[in-house]
């Protein structure tokens, strides 16, 4: 986790690169978010980056939500389109 703020507690982006491999995975605490000048804390939340083959990619997305579902997440799953 990248917790430097460079003086800017709660306003510091971090960008992340990635190594596309077949057992890539990176989780991290995803970014604050800028709205109309105000910033909001992203805490409690974690994003979170894998690689999974494209022709396996919609069953995992099924199990992986149903999974963190039963282990009590409240939020929603969102998964990006592929790079």
């Amino acid at each position: 986790m990248t917790s430097a703020h460079f003086g800017h507690p709660g306003k510091a982006r971090f960008y992340y690169g990635h190594a596309p491999s077949v057992r890539f995975v990176k989780i991290t605490t995803p970014n604050p978010k800028c709205i109309d000048g105000m910033w909001i804390s992203r805490d409690g939340e974690m994003e979170g980056t894998l690689y999974v083959p494209q022709n396996r990619r919609k069953v995992f997305e099924t199990l992986f939500e149903r999974y963190a579902k039963g282990l009590g997440m409240t939020g929603s799953v969102e998964f990006l389109p592929q790079l």
